[in-house]
């Protein structure tokens, strides 16, 4: 009877296992598909070192997150110490086990980039590693097609790493000599392009796009924060400013670097090619100009709680906006539309506040980033008289630095000159911070010109008042640093195509 009885249990326990595995078939189903839907899925599992322990028990399952969190820190402690091979042999292990663990992808691209290049001396081989990073941020790409955080960091190392280090117009000529095509590819219109800010619009404008597709909005903490973050979280939220103007400053600055110096063997180009760059540029501004971000707050409105769309691009039409002080119906279709409420009607009053509000907030976000500039800036330099200046002002520092003063003091004068009569068309470009830097810039260039000639300083001399403030920043635009490689050619050789 006890045989028996033990039999039974076996085949109950034998038809209870079989049971489990047969309800684990539909599970796994299903999980599968979900996994694919919500892009969780790990194709890479399979190149994971089986051979290690630590390894091998991380594919049991619910292991891998303490695993990689203690690859992790490990992983932290060897970037404290500099330890770079071992720090990207963890690097590795986790980013197999955590394919979308994004703070390892950021971690070790920006590591690759910023932190390992700096330990060479030569710039190709500062380059090289800023390539690894650039390549590493890729791939994380590639594991988290959704995520729109990576693809601004891949934009931004394009950008910044590449543009705006002190050995810039090294590191630029050496991306445009790079014969790897992948690198140089934009991913939006898939064009291949020799310069790294115009590649690094498009991944901007890739970020932009995904934050948008994947609706990656701030969360009820976020959200009185939305609008000021500091510049490490300004990614993958597409009610963020800053986020949504990066595709608009790569390209301005592509368009300022075609008139410099900006790669070491490249000549700075003019004519039609600059003024259409500048046009682009301007596209750009007014593209994001028109995106329609949301009123952190809200006005009660025939009873009704309700927030407005606010367009930055309104203050460039004020009589618009003014005009909407008394068009009650105007902002009961809106309101009614954008807000899903029963909204019939506004009164006078209602209609005032809501257009005083809209202002406020307008004037607010456009002094924020500082769009007024921006869009006169593109503008003015596309003149076909701010782009001759601009070429005037170039020739006259390579004739300066060929010590040829006469000619350089002639040149800048000659440009000073025409770009006043453009700035002046632009009174908020010409009398803001940045441009009165620049300009006092070229002006004291100017200056050193007219005494290394032997001549007297002109009583009318264009944007004088512009030299005490440059003369109290003294720092440079890498692409304006050209002492250092000392004379470099007659300055006739700058390209007008």
């Amino acid at each position: 009877m006890n045989t028996l009885s033990i039999r039974s249990k076996q085949i109950l326990y034998a038809l209870l296992i079989v049971g489990i595995f047969a309800l684990m078939i539909p599970y796994g189903q299903w999980l599968q598909r979900e996994k694919q839907a919500k892009d969780l899925g790990e194709a890479t599992i399979g190149q994971v070192d089986a051979g290690s322990f630590m390894l091998k028990l991380a594919m049991i399952g619910g292991a891998r997150g303490v695993v990689a969190n203690a690859l992790w820190m490990q992983a932290q402690d060897l970037q404290r110490r500099q330890e770079w091979d071992l720090l990207k042999t963890k690097v590795d292990f986790i980013t197999k086990l955590q394919p979308h663990f994004l703070s390892i992808w950021t971690f070790q691209g920006w590591n690759l980039a910023y932190n390992v290049s700096v330990e060479w001396d030569d710039p190709a081989d500062k380059y090289t590693w800023i390539k690894n990073g650039i390549n590493f941020l890729r791939e994380g790409v590639e594991n988290n097609p959704r995520s729109p955080d990576l693809v601004w960091d891949t934009a931004w190392t394009y950008y910044h790493k590449i543009g705006f280090a002190d050995e810039a117009i090294i590191l630029r000529q050496l991306f445009h000599e790079d014969q790897d095509e992948e690198f140089r590819t934009d991913p939006i219109d898939n064009r291949v392009y020799d310069d790294n800010f115009k590649v690094s619009r498009g991944w901007f404008e890739m970020a932009v796009d995904r934050a948008d597709e994947f609706s990656r909005v701030a969360t009820e903490l976020e959200a009185p924060v939305e609008y000021v973050d500091p510049v490490e979280n300004r990614k993958g939220r597409p009610g963020d400013l800053a986020f949504r103007t990066m595709p608009a400053h790569a390209q301005t600055r592509y368009a300022a670097a075609l008139e410099k110096r900006s790669k070491v063997n490249v000549p700075a180009q003019f004519g039609e090619k600059a003024r259409s760059e500048w046009g682009l540029a301007e596209q750009e501004w007014l593209k994001f100009g028109e995106y329609e971000f949301r009123s952190p707050n809200a006005l009660r409105i025939q009873g009704e709680l309700v927030a407005q769309p606010i367009v930055i691009g309104d203050i460039l039409r004020p009589e618009v906006i003014t005009n909407l002080k008394t068009d009650t119906q105007y902002w009961a279709q809106l309101l009614s539309e954008y807000e899903g409420k029963d909204i019939r009607e506004v009164t006078l009053e209602e209609a005032e506040r809501l257009t005083e509000n809209k202002m406020a907030w307008t004037n607010r976000w456009a002094d924020q980033n500082n769009f007024r500039y921006w869009i006169e800036r593109c503008r003015a330099e596309m003149e076909p008289d701010g782009v001759r200046a601009r070429q005037l002002f170039y020739e006259g520092y390579l004739a300066y630095l060929n010590a040829d003063f006469p000619k350089a003091a002639d040149l800048y004068q000659e440009g000073l000159d025409l770009w006043k009569t453009v700035l002046d068309r632009y009174p908020t470009y010409r009398d803001d911070d940045l441009n009165r830097k620049d300009t006092g810039q070229t002006v004291l260039r100017y200056r050193e010109a007219l005494l290394q000639a032997g001549r007297e300083l002109p009583e009318d001399m264009p944007f004088a008042d512009m030299m005490a403030e440059a003369e109290l920043d003294p720092t440079l635009d890498p692409f304006d640093a050209l002492d250092m490689l000392g004379p470099i050619g007659e300055a006739d050789d700058s390209g007008s195509e």
